[in-house]
């Protein structure tokens, strides 16, 4: 699988809640994303990436199999496991084949729980 940097979750999104001086604290997120694809055929992923205390860690959101040319909603729930330093949280996509173009239409990430408005949580919409 190749990985595609998609976006950087801004910290208003993945520190919301976090407690003030706990060293590991848990959060579950929910994150969404529509992708197209085209240029092949096979297995998309959506993964989110972050490394905290020199460890970069990847959880998987969703997996869906495209043929040829079309669009995959790719969300699910995911259980972040952070250190009080975490230094980056982002959203990747992996490609089954080189040949995978792809564009992200819109990519969502809230904390379950959250208040957030509809525009607090929209990471992009490119």
């Amino acid at each position: 699988m190749i990985e595609k940097f998609i976006a950087k979750v801004p910290s208003r999104i993945w520190a919301e809640g976090r407690p003030g001086k706990a060293k590991q604290w848990e959060a579950e997120f929910n994150v969404a994303s529509w992708v197209r694809v085209a240029g092949a055929s096979g297995q998309v992923q959506l993964v989110v990436r972050y490394v905290d205390n020199s460890n970069d860690r990847s959880v998987l959101v969703d997996s869906a199999e495209v043929t040829g040319e079309g669009s995959a909603l790719l969300s699910g729930s995911v259980l972040l496991r952070l250190s009080a330093e975490v230094e980056q949280v982002q959203v990747s996509l992996r490609l089954a084949d080189a040949a995978m173009n792809f564009v992200v239409e819109e990519l969502f990430m809230q904390r379950r729980g959250s208040a957030l408005g509809a525009s607090d949580k929209l990471i992009s919409n490119f």
